[in-house]
C-alpha cells in the first residue's frame, strides 16, 4: 500500500456553480424536480420498517444524504423537511455551497465521502463534521496535524476496500488492522467506524458481514454502509448510518463525458 494518492485529484476544483451545483454546460436535462420531503418520509418509513425486521429499534440507524452535486435548493427543501445529515464528496463543493446553509440551519452535521489527499486534510478538518474516508497512514497523520492546529475533531470512519478493487479508494483489507492500530495509538485520531463500498452488481451482504466481524474486533460500534440501493440490506447485517443520495434526490448530475464514479466500481452509483 503506499501512503498517498498518485492518481489525478477526485477533490479538484470542480467547476461548482454559484448554487454549489454543476454549472448549466455540466448539467443533463433534469427532468422534473423530486420533492425532497415526499422522497425523505417513504425513506424514513422503509429505513424504521428496515429496523424493525432486523430486530432493531426504529430510529437506530442514521440517514446521511448525499447531496454531492445537487443544487443548494434541492437540499435547502431536504433540510426544510427536516433532515440534518448530509454528505459530499468534494472539499470544494461543500466550501460553495454550505456556508448559507449552516447559517440557516447551525444544527447540520456534514459527512465527507469522497476520495481525500492529503494536501487537504486541514479544509476537510475545518469544513467536516465526520470524514468517511481515512484509508492510509500519511492521511492519517495530516489529519491528526490539523486537529491539533485548529482544535476540531471531526469523527472518522476508516474506509475498507472488502474487495481489494484496484480502482477504488480504501486501506486493503490485509492492511486494515495495522491502519487502525496506527490510526489510534500513533495518530490519536478520534476512529469511531468503519466504511465500505462493495462492488457494483454483486451481492453486497458479504462485504457488510466483513466490515462488522472488523469493527467488532476492534471495539467500533459505527458502520457506514449501504446506499440507495442496498440500504435495508447494510441495516440487516449491522449499518448504523446509510448514505443515500438518489432515492431522496434522484440521478445525481454529471459532468458532461465524465468518467465513471471510481468510488461506486461501476455505473454511476445509486448512494
Amino acid at each position: 500500500m503506499t501512503d498517498d494518492r498518485t492518481a489525478p485529484d477526485r477533490n479538484a476544483p470542480d467547476c461548482t456553480a454559484p448554487d454549489g451545483g454543476l454549472p448549466d454546460s455540466h448539467r443533463p436535462d433534469p427532468g422534473p424536480a423530486p420533492d425532497p420531503a415526499a422522497r425523505l418520509d417513504v425513506l424514513t418509513r422503509r429505513l424504521d420498517e428496515a429496523c424493525r425486521r432486523a430486530g432493531r429499534e426504529p430510529g437506530s440507524v442514521k440517514l446521511v444524504a448525499v447531496s454531492k452535486y445537487h443544487p443548494r435548493e434541492l437540499v435547502a427543501a431536504a433540510l426544510d423537511a427536516g433532515q440534518r445529515d448530509f454528505a459530499e464528496s468534494r472539499v470544494q463543493e461543500a466550501r460553495a455551497k454550505w456556508p448559507p446553509l449552516r447559517a440557516r440551519y447551525p444544527d447540520v452535521r456534514l459527512h465527507l465521502v469522497g476520495a481525500l489527499q492529503t494536501k487537504k486534510a486541514a479544509a476537510a478538518v475545518t469544513g467536516f463534521d465526520v470524514l468517511h474516508s481515512v484509508d492510509r497512514p500519511r492521511l492519517a497523520a495530516a489529519l491528526a496535524a490539523a486537529m491539533a492546529r485548529t482544535g476540531r475533531r471531526p469523527d472518522c470512519f476508516v474506509q475498507v476496500n472488502t474487495a481489494d478493487e484496484p480502482h477504488k479508494s480504501g486501506v486493503p483489507l490485509e492492511a486494515a488492522d495495522a491502519l487502525l492500530k496506527e490510526c489510534r495509538d500513533v495518530y490519536g485520531l478520534p476512529v469511531v467506524g468503519l466504511m465500505c463500498l462493495p462492488p457494483y452488481g454483486r451481492d453486497p451482504r458479504p462485504h457488510f458481514r466483513l466490515l462488522r466481524s472488523l469493527a467488532a474486533a476492534h471495539g467500533l460500534s459505527q458502520l457506514s454502509m449501504g446506499m440507495s440501493a442496498d440500504f435495508e440490506a447494510a441495516v440487516a447485517e449491522g449499518a448504523t448510518l446509510v448514505r443515500v443520495g438518489r432515492a431522496l434526490f434522484g440521478p445525481r448530475p454529471r459532468r458532461a463525458g465524465g468518467p465513471p464514479d471510481a468510488r461506486a466500481g461501476g455505473p454511476p452509483a445509486t448512494r
